[in-house]
């Protein structure tokens, strides 16, 4: 069992963010389902938003795999600031520029996962 550091705690809580978002735009919840409407994307683009955040929930917490989980989330939260910034409104580009800072911090601590 890994030791329980802040580092661990900080990737474990971006995980659980990343894996309530994904459920959340699998799921359609009625927000995330409103905002791809808008962005005029179609149920299969949410679908694959959905399957990527829960990919990088995942990746984030397997043991080695920190960094390419960490480059998923920074992806899926820098598309979801741009998407804010550009046709939805600033209400949600808070939390998504909060999470890319997250995914960028937890992506250059764990680098060295590139080279295995």
């Amino acid at each position: 069992m890994p030791k329980l550091t802040a580092a661990t705690l900080f990737k474990a809580s971006l995980a659980l963010m990343m894996l309530a978002a994904g459920l959340a735009t699998l799921a359609g919840y009625d927000r995330m389902g409103a905002r791809f409407a808008a962005l005029g994307a179609s149920d299969a683009v949410r679908v694959i938003a959905g399957l990527v955040q829960m990919l990088a929930a995942v990746a984030l917490m397997a043991p080695g795999r920190a960094a390419y989980g960490a480059a998923l989330a920074l992806a899926v939260s820098l598309c979801a600031t741009v998407a804010h910034a550009s046709v939805l409104g600033w209400d949600g580009a808070p939390p998504a520029m909060a999470l890319a800072a997250a995914s960028a911090v937890i992506l250059a601590r764990n680098r060295a996962d590139f080279q295995r």
